[in-house]
């Protein structure tokens, strides 16, 4: 059974391995034990306690619990710049007419801003190439928890989307712009902000509009361009109600799209139900299942059935690897096409 849990210190080296076969531009799950290490024992702090703290993250793991490894991560950040000035490049028309030559020329103006400050955001959504076909209620477990716990999270969501790199694996929107202001390259600035040193961004981040005309046109194309393997990422996230806003990151040009969370397309299909524990279900559905546990947060994609008085009818095995008794409440979304 693949299960969805919050994260453990014992899973360190598995998250280690996702994080290699994620490669670069994942700068939110690094190659590197230590940080990795640490965003683990934040995590293990932000379920751990009960009030709101803008310096939360939630990891969540997928589990295969046959296998007993780690094949899938899910992460959220309570709130954007709870540390550090959170940035991204607004992307707004600038139309030029000139009279005396009868001549309209039309650009776009990349604006520095900080319109996201204060959001929650979701990442770190990555999943072993074996396990593929499991991303999306991944992805969509995540927003049970902030259904469930909103006054953790902001009513404002985001997500950036990874950026397009080219066939050798350069950000041609890094290279027009990002390197010539802090002389390093992509994966260089890719990995310090993976460690989580970012403060270079603030001290050096040019503070003046860039026409985009200026720039090379395989730049201009990267611009709210998603890297190939984010596409699916980025189709479950407009699927789930995110918009594109014109707005995207300062390093690879990515796009970042926000939501309203009471808005989102799972919290506002989820119900409740008690759980009623049966060895056969007549007439089974798939149901992505919720846990009402923060600190003991389980979700799984399992078969379940809904009696006519809409207790919610489950098999042994799910409620034992879901932490469930007889009578316990869950939040659940159909999964039924």
């Amino acid at each position: 059974m693949l299960l969805v849990r919050p994260v453990r210190i014992s899973d360190l080296d598995d998250l280690l391995t996702l994080s290699q076969l994620a490669g670069s531009g994942m700068t939110s799950l690094p190659p590197e034990r230590d940080i990795l290490q640490k965003k683990i024992q934040r995590s293990l702090l932000s379920f751990a306690h009960g009030e709101y703290c803008r310096d939360d993250y939630f990891l969540l793991v997928l589990e295969d619990s046959e296998n007993q490894r780690v094949v899938g991560t899910a992460g959220i950040y309570t709130s954007t710049g709870s540390d550090q000035a959170f940035y991204a490049y607004r992307v707004t028309p600038a139309n030029h007419y000139s009279h005396s030559l009868q001549c309209e020329v039309r650009a776009e103006i990349l604006q520095l801003t900080n319109d996201y400050t204060d959001c929650s955001e979701i990442g770190t959504l990555f999943i072993n190439g074996d396990y593929r076909g499991n991303g999306s209620w991944l992805a969509r477990s995540r927003y049970l928890l902030m259904a469930q716990f909103h006054h953790r999270f902001s009513e404002n969501v985001i997500a950036q989307v990874r950026g397009w790199l080219d066939d050798n694996h350069q950000s041609p929107f890094w290279n027009a712009i990002g390197q010539h202001f802090f002389e390093m390259d992509y994966t260089e600035a890719d990995r310090l902000c993976g460690t989580g040193s970012n403060l270079f961004i603030t001290e050096l981040m040019p503070r003046y509009p860039i026409y985009t005309n200026l720039l090379p046109s395989s730049a201009r194309e990267a611009i709210g361009r998603a890297h190939r393997n984010a596409l699916p990422a980025q189709a479950l996230l407009q699927k789930e109600g995110f918009h594109y806003e014109n707005l995207v990151d300062i390093f690879d040009g990515g796009p970042m799209l926000r939501a309203r969370l009471n808005s989102m397309a799972t919290p506002s299909a989820a119900q409740q139900s008690n759980v009623q524990i049966e060895n056969n279900l007549a007439h089974s559905a798939s149901f992505l299942i919720a846990t009402q546990s923060l600190e003991n947060f389980r979700a799984a994609r399992v078969q379940g059935q809904l009696s006519e008085w809409g207790t919610l009818l489950l098999l042994p095995d799910v409620c034992a690897n879901l932490q469930l008794q007889e009578g316990d409440a869950v939040h659940y979304v159909s999964l039924e096409k």
